[in-house]
């Protein structure tokens, strides 16, 4: 959906964006079914590694380490051209100390660490620094799939019916996947990987709400996007970036529409799943590659900084909770809370599900100038099991599970879902 949208954004005006953008809405709902039958969570495309020269680290080059940019080239099996590279770096062997200065750096902002281990005849690449997450999907692909649920509720035409089936996507973008990383980066040793996929507008607010600090925005420096050195002054690994626009309505308030969120590691170096949808990869990408997908004058582009890494944020000193597993922040339940009383009444079937199944499911919609529900989509939430770190070099890679077709799709949810 966003590759789809950025087709459209590249030839028009900002304004014809926005209309554009919101007519694509109803499409994300049908999107994904258009895609190839999967038989497993993740898959490994088939790739070639090709020099990637032009990478620069700016944190490996200041501690003087050695390093070559690289790319593992995924071809034709990527959606999209754009979507074809992943990128590395090659370090070789390291000194010991070289090894833990780079370690400290590019994961000094996620408590859940790289447990990646030191050995003086091992080469290194920079994923080795990066949180295990990162390790472990980087390079994959992600494959949708739907499962039919019973007995869930239909709110299509403002027409509410408890029991309906309907059909559960799941599927990865990259506001779940950023969200993930961030939860693990802000609560000590996370073992499990969740995928989830929430409505533009709950990611929204969960991303510029209070465990994030705003630190900088197009919208009051446009020379951000222009300005290498101003654009990166201010940044540090471990900011998140949010691309967004705004919606016009003819009787409604202009509504905050995002687009994509990626996580910075260095500067103008950047990790992502690159978009929705199948055959895009999570990645290290660049600046340069991630302003191809999204033209500059088309998003407000803003960065984030989770409050407990930032030095000099005002909540500092406040009672500070940390971030909330996507069960709990994207599930159905949370986004009732955050319904006025008309919604209320309209989505009434949300509040009465079980918890245990309200927290698996994210609900997104279509609506039209009056709030009618044209369309809905509900996605899952599926928390996968352990992560696996190689006993040898501590490098972290899926379960197997992600890659078996029995454990491909939503388990099915009770028959009864409502309380």
């Amino acid at each position: 959906f966003n590759s789809a949208m950025t087709k459209i954004c590249s030839s028009a005006t900002a304004s014809s964006a926005a209309v554009a953008a919101n007519k694509l809405l109803l499409f994300a709902s049908t999107f994904f079914s258009c895609h190839r039958i999967a038989h497993a969570l993740f898959l490994t495309p088939p790739s070639k590694v090709v020099p990637y020269p032009s990478l620069r680290l700016t944190t490996a080059d200041r501690l003087g380490a050695s390093y070559a940019g690289i790319a593992e080239d995924a071809g034709k099996a990527a959606s999209l051209p754009g979507f074809a590279l992943s990128l590395n770096a090659e370090f070789g062997t390291l000194s010991e100390t070289t090894f833990n200065k780079l370690q400290t750096k590019y994961c000094s902002w996620s408590d859940t660490k790289s447990q990646v281990k030191w050995d003086e005849d091992r080469e290194y690449t920079l994923l080795d620094f990066l949180p295990p997450i990162m390790q472990a999907v980087s390079g994959k692909h992600f494959q949708s799939t739907r499962s039919k649920q019973q007995n869930l509720p239909s709110f299509v035409d403002d027409r509410q019916k408890q029991y309906t089936e309907q059909e559960v996507l799941l599927t990865s973008n990259c506001w779940g996947f950023a969200w993930e990383v961030l939860f693990q980066a802000d609560n000590p040793d996370t073992s499990a990987m969740t995928v989830s996929t929430a409505d533009p507008t709950s990611a929204w607010r969960a991303l510029t709400g209070p465990g994030f600090d705003l630190i900088q925005s197009s919208l009051t420096k446009p020379k951000l996007i222009s300005d290498k050195k101003l654009r990166n002054q201010r940044l540090q690994s471990g900011d998140v970036l949010l691309l967004w626009h705004t919606i016009a309505s003819s009787n409604r308030p202009n509504k905050v529409y995002l687009d994509h969120v990626v996580t910075c590691i260095d500067e103008d170096v950047y990790f992502e799943k690159s978009g929705s949808g199948d055959n895009v990869p999570y990645r290290i990408n660049t600046w340069e590659g991630i302003t191809a997908n999204f033209p500059p004058f088309v998003f407000n582009w803003e960065w984030r900084r989770l409050v407990r890494r930032n030095r000099n944020s005002p909540s500092i000193w406040q009672p500070y909770l940390r971030l909330k597993p996507a069960s709990e922040v994207f599930g159905v339940d949370a986004r009732v809370a955050y319904l006025n009383t008309r919604d209320r009444e309209r989505f009434a079937w949300l509040s009465k599900l079980r918890p245990g199944v309200a927290r698996r499911l994210s609900l997104t919609t279509s609506r039209d100038d009056n709030g009618a529900v044209e369309a809905q989509t509900f996605t899952g939430i599926l928390v996968l099991e352990d992560l696996v770190f190689d006993e040898e070099t501590g490098r972290a890679s899926l379960p197997q599970s992600a890659f078996d077709e029995q454990s491909m799709k939503l388990p099915r949810l009770p028959t009864n879902p409502y309380l």
